[in-house]
């Protein structure tokens, strides 16, 4: 299934019982999820739900390092580091997915690599991709992978939703980085068919229905960091027809993006941390809404214009 529940949710970074939402998770058919280093208590938690439930190869687990702290830590000695932490927080044996959490243009990819490899050849980590990467960065790491005789990244984590951002909502490092009106990063997924995990695909708040176009208090629920990354009159008005698209399809808000994403021809799997399980199935649920041609190209002409 096209969906990863993502462990950045207070349950998970505060190590609360996380069992329902795993439980629901896994008997609707999710089995991806998605951790970091940067997550507080969640690495530790998703472990001990995995060793307590079943089988390891049944679950999906990713997990990102090198997290900046107020300077760039992308470099080997932090990778390492992280890494192994990592490793022995989860305790689950190995990492399905490990992605590099944010860019840094001066960093050594070469180096970056080899660590990386290493940990590839020892079975820790099954494969490698990159989060908050611009293209032309992607496509370089990629280069050096070719010339090393590396694997090439199997995915990457960026934002992508159908509201573009007005700022990059925390900073930090190279910064965020979202492909949602990017149309060189959208021809490259089409192209490549590389797996893009979404995180905030529903805007943090802004395409929940928590907050309405129609009513400006409404966005005082939305904090800091969402209200820089989407609030905008152009965004407003952009939610306003994504309102109109959803009553007439008689859906909600949410169930329209995320179903957005499932008809797309690229590989988008969204990354939704809820704490509420009602939720978590809705959203599951969206995945298998099919909306036709001209309903895609309406809010793909809302997103780019």
């Amino acid at each position: 299934m096209r969906f990863a529940l993502g462990c950045d949710s207070i349950l998970f970074k505060k190590g609360l019982d996380i069992s329902p939402l795993m439980d629901c998770a896994l008997a609707n058919g999710v089995y991806i999820f998605d951790s970091a280093r940067y997550y507080g208590e969640s690495e530790r938690v998703l472990g001990e739900y995995i060793r307590t439930h079943g089988n390891r190869k049944d679950y999906y687990v990713i997990s990102k390092g090198c997290h900046p702290k107020l300077v760039s830590r992308l470099n080997p000695k932090e990778l390492r580091k992280d890494i192994e932490l990592s490793l022995k927080t989860l305790d689950i044996g190995y990492i399905d997915l490990y992605l590099l959490h944010r860019d840094d243009r001066h960093a050594d990819i070469e180096e970056i690599l080899k660590v990386l490899n290493e940990y590839v050849a020892k079975g820790k980590i099954l494969s490698y991709g990159v989060s908050n990467w611009k293209i032309d960065r992607i496509k370089e790491f990629n280069n050096i992978a070719d010339r090393l005789g590396y694997p090439r990244i199997s995915a990457i984590s960026n934002n992508f939703t159908l509201i573009p951002w007005v700022h990059d909502p925390w900073g930090g490092g190279d910064g965020c980085v979202s492909f949602s009106n990017d149309l060189e990063a959208i021809n490259y997924l089409r192209e490549t068919k590389i797996p893009l995990y979404s995180y905030s695909p529903l805007g943090r708040g802004f395409l929940t229905g928590r907050v309405n176009s129609k009513s400006k208090s409404s966005f005082k629920i939305l904090d800091i960091a969402t209200r820089r990354a989407y609030v905008s009159k152009k965004n407003i008005d952009r939610l306003s027809k994504i309102e109109d698209i959803a009553t007439r399809l008689n859906l909600s808000v949410p169930q329209l993006v995320l179903a957005y994403f499932a008809n797309l021809d690229i590989n988008v799997i969204p990354v939704v941390g809820t704490t509420s399980i009602d939720r978590l199935k809705e959203n599951i649920d969206s995945l298998s809404i099919k909306l036709d041609k001209e309903v895609m190209n309406e809010l793909f002409d809302i997103l780019i214009k």
